[in-house]
């Protein structure tokens, strides 16, 4: 390693650990991330209530979630149980609004608390939501107007209908909490259980076939951040306690933050101290790969391929026999090569070219037996004669290629 990539690698390397360092002593921002999972401890996670599940259904076994409705329940004989599903959102498909109700007709009960439902479970239950945003004056459809949404009810005041469970004083929060509530719902078969203090109705009870369904428009109020503090905790324990004393489903998949990520990196983008490092680490290789480009290399000799020096030979010997004029020494050693590979390829003798010999040959290379008669008739031609001309040579060439060519061997 030369002396001046030492001295980049040291740089990095100190510039990489004083990041981290910087990284690991500096506070940790507040995650104000809407969550709703069992496993989340940050403000809008549900660790919280999910620690005190055992204490608000005492005996009862409490069951965890991660797959949709319709796998949970499709083909299982679930009875006597509560189901309970807690996100800002919720709009089931189908398949899981069918099982969820047929789970509910067969007498079971389902919790859900949600700012917005839509979909198929939403339009069966005559279901709808709204909350307090407006538009200011002027408002139109270009971006620049979006300034002009607010909300006027920044804290959200709710209470119990009914007397029994009604605090003295309304459930107070104010920081976080859209307050929707529902605008639209049927009333022949809904019992109202909860408003706030603008008299919306947001926690009603939905009669299903044996069963019931509790519906409330604020999970904000499950979450650890509105739980937590003793004034509101109340509060849920009252919700769930229309629920019955029997086991529970705890919902983990209609979750926001249940957010799945095939990525291999996905542990790197989810750790800010360590995408920082991610970072800075390509931008290195990518400085020392621009830096390193500047380095001088030797030039590479080009070597030359080896010759076949065996074919120059055989030229050299050709052209010295063709031009003494020795054509019949010339033919020849053609004649003595041809029957070489007549000998290898056919497996034949070739020492006496009978009417045998010839059918043999005709048979096995595919050519006319005339075509091979001729041919080593005028190798016999060839033996008888003491010298030979350069047309009687070009002939022998000739007819030998021509075999060469159509045999098929």
């Amino acid at each position: 390693m030369s002396k001046a990539n030492r001295k980049y690698i040291i740089a990095l390397s100190i510039c990489f650990t004083g990041l981290i360092l910087l990284q690991w002593l500096s506070p940790k921002p507040i995650n104000w991330k809407l969550s709703y999972m069992k496993k989340d401890k940050i403000p809008y996670g549900t660790s919280a209530l999910n620690d005190v599940l055992q204490e608000i259904f005492p005996g009862q076994k409490i069951s965890t979630q991660n797959v949709p409705i319709y796998n949970a329940l499709n083909g299982n004989e679930i009875n006597n149980c509560n189901y309970i599903i807690i996100n800002q959102t919720f709009q089931p498909d189908k398949l899981d609004t069918r099982e969820l109700l047929n789970f509910v007709g067969k007498g079971n009960s389902v919790f859900i608390a949600a700012n917005y439902f839509s979909g198929k479970f939403a339009d069966t239950l005559k279901i709808k939501t709204d909350d307090f945003y407006e538009m200011g004056k002027g408002f139109s459809n270009d971006s620049a107007a979006i300034t002009n949404i607010y909300k006027p009810h920044d804290t959200a005041r709710i209470n119990f209908v009914n007397p029994l469970l009604k605090n003295k004083t309304d459930y107070v929060y104010t920081k976080g909490i859209d307050n929707t509530y529902f605008n639209s719902f049927d009333t022949t078969k809904t019992i109202v259980l909860g408003k706030n203090s603008f008299n919306k109705i947001n926690f009603i009870q939905i009669k299903f076939g044996k069963g019931k369904i509790f519906v409330s428009t604020v999970p904000e109020t499950y979450s650890n951040y509105h739980f937590v503090p003793e004034k509101n905790y109340d509060y849920v324990y009252k919700s769930l306690s229309y629920l019955p004393n029997q086991q529970v489903i705890w919902d983990e998949y209609y979750k926001v933050g249940n957010v799945k990520q095939d990525s291999p990196l996905r542990v790197i983008f989810n750790n800010p101290a360590l995408l920082a490092a991610y970072y800075v680490s390509l931008i290195s290789l990518l400085l020392f790969m621009i830096i390193g480009i500047k380095r001088k290399q030797r030039i590479i000799p080009v070597i030359e391929p080896l010759r076949n020096t065996t074919l120059d030979f055989v030229d050299i010997v050709g052209t010295l026999y063709y031009q003494t004029g020795n054509h019949k020494n010339i033919a020849e050693k053609k004649i003595t090569y041809f029957l070489e590979y007549i000998r290898s390829a056919f497996q034949v003798k070739t020492n006496l070219y009978d009417d045998s010999f010839i059918e043999r040959v005709s048979n096995l290379s595919g050519i006319e037996k005339q075509k091979v008669h001729t041919l080593f008739y005028y190798f016999s031609e060839i033996n008888f004669k003491q010298n030979l001309t350069q047309l009687e040579l070009l002939k022998l060439n000739r007819l030998i290629e021509e075999f060469y060519k159509e045999s098929k061997r």
